[in-house]
C-alpha cells in the first residue's frame, strides 16, 4: 500500500499532466547515502558512557517533478529517510508536498521545510551536536506554504494545520484548534550581507502545540568569496501547562573554503531562565570533496549542559556522503 502523501503527490501529478499533455514536464529520482563512524560520550557522572558505532546520518531517497502549463508550473516531491546502517529503523517521510508556482510566487501543501529553518535556524553542521540553541522545527507536516517577494524583500508564510497527533502517555489530542502553528519570515540581501527574521506563533490552547507560546529570531550573514560568517539569535517563550519557559539562544558560525576543502566552526549558547542553566556548545568541522557527488567530513563537538550531575558531552567522528 502506498503512503497517503505519495498517493496524493502521484495523483496530482497525473492530474496536472492530463490537464496539459503538451506542456513540458520533468521528473527525477535522487538519493543520498550518509554513513558515519561516531564516537559519543554522553557526559553523565554515573560510569562509562562511551560509545563507538556506525551511525546513519539521515540517508534518503526521493522523487521530484514539475509540469509546466502556460504561465504556471505544478511541482511535487516525496522523500523518505532510511537507515543505511541496517539498525532496523523503519523508513520515515521527510518531505511530501505538491504545489504550483507563477508570477505570484509559490504555493505548496504537505510535509516540507519550515520557514523558520530556512530563514533563521538553517546552516546545520553535517552530523554532530551544536547545542540546543533554539527550538524551532526543521520540517513540518500538514503545512500550507506561500513563498514570494515584495520588491527586494523575500517573504514566506507557513500555516501548520491540525495533524491529530496524540499524547503517547494520555492519548489526548495535542491540538486544540485547526491551526497548530503560524510561521512568518522575511529576508533582504544587500552586498554580501543577508538579513533574515522569522516569527512562530503556536497554538496556546489547553493542549498547546509544542508547548504553545511564541518564538522570534533573526540571522545576519555575510559572504565574501571563500569566507562565510553568520550570527543568529532566538527568543522562545514556550507555555507548558500555563507555565512560561523562556529561552534565549544564540549561534555564531564561521566557514572558509579553499579548493576542495572547507573548514567550519560553530559556537552556540542557550540561556534558559526557568531552569537557570546556560549550556554552551562548540563544534569544529572539516570537509573534503572527493568528487562532485562524494565527500568526507570530520567533525568534533562538545556541549557543556550547565546542569548539576552532568559533565560536558563529546561527539566526534567521520562521515562519508555520496549523492545520486
Amino acid at each position: 500500500m502506498l503512503h497517503p502523501r505519495l498517493t496524493l503527490a502521484l495523483s496530482l501529478s497525473a492530474a496536472i499532466g492530463a490537464a496539459a499533455p503538451a506542456a513540458a514536464s520533468e521528473t527525477s529520482i535522487y538519493a543520498s547515502l550518509r554513513q558515519s563512524i561516531l564516537y559519543t560520550d554522553s557526559g553523565t557522572n554515573n560510569g562509562d558512557t562511551d560509545d563507538l558505532a556506525i551511525v546513519d546520518q539521515d540517508s534518503r531517497v526521493g522523487l521530484q517533478g514539475n509540469q509546466s502549463f502556460g504561465e504556471f508550473s505544478g511541482f511535487g516531491r516525496f522523500e523518505v529517510g532510511f537507515d543505511a546502517s541496517l539498525e532496523g529503523n523503519n523508513p520515515d517521510v521527510r518531505l511530501g508536498y505538491v504545489g504550483v508556482s507563477g508570477d505570484f510566487g509559490i504555493v505548496s501543501v504537505g510535509s516540507q521545510w519550515s520557514a523558520w529553518d530556512t530563514y533563521v535556524g538553517a546552516e546545520h553542521t553535517n552530523f554532530v551536536d551544536e547545542g540546543d540553541w533554539q527550538n524551532g522545527t526543521r520540517r513540518n507536516s500538514s503545512t500550507l506554504k506561500y513563498a514570494g517577494r515584495i520588491g527586494e524583500i523575500a517573504v514566506e508564510a507557513d500555516a501548520v494545520l491540525v495533524d491529530k497527533e496524540a499524547d503517547p502517555a494520555s492519548g489526548e489530542s495535542l491540538n486544540s484548534g485547526v491551526l497548530d502553528e503560524l510561521q512568518l519570515a522575511v529576508g533582504y540581501s544587500i552586498g554580501g550581507f543577508t538579513l533574515n527574521a522569522a516569527l512562530i506563533e503556536r497554538d496556546g490552547g489547553p493542549n498547546g502545540y509544542l508547548g504553545g507560546g511564541s518564538l522570534i529570531g533573526a540571522r545576519v550573514s555575510y559572504e565574501a568569496g571563500a569566507l562565510g560568517l553568520s550570527f543568529a539569535v532566538a527568543q522562545d517563550d514556550a507555555q507548558f501547562g500555563g507555565d512560561s519557559e523562556e529561552t534565549l539562544g544564540m549561534k555564531f558560525r564561521a566557514s572558509y573554503a579553499i579548493g576542495a576543502n572547507s573548514f567550519l566552526a560553530v559556537v552556540t549558547t542557550a540561556d534558559n531562565s526557568t531552569a537557570a542553566n546556560q549550556p554552551i556548545g562548540v563544534a569544529l568541522g572539516y570537509q573534503h570533496d572527493l568528487s562532485q557527488r562524494s565527500r568526507v567530513a570530520l567533525e568534533l563537538s562538545s556541549v557543556d549542559p550547565d546542569i548539576a550531575g552532568l559533565d560536558s558531552s563529546i561527539e566526534g567522528g567521520v562521515m562519508y556522503r555520496h549523492d545520486w
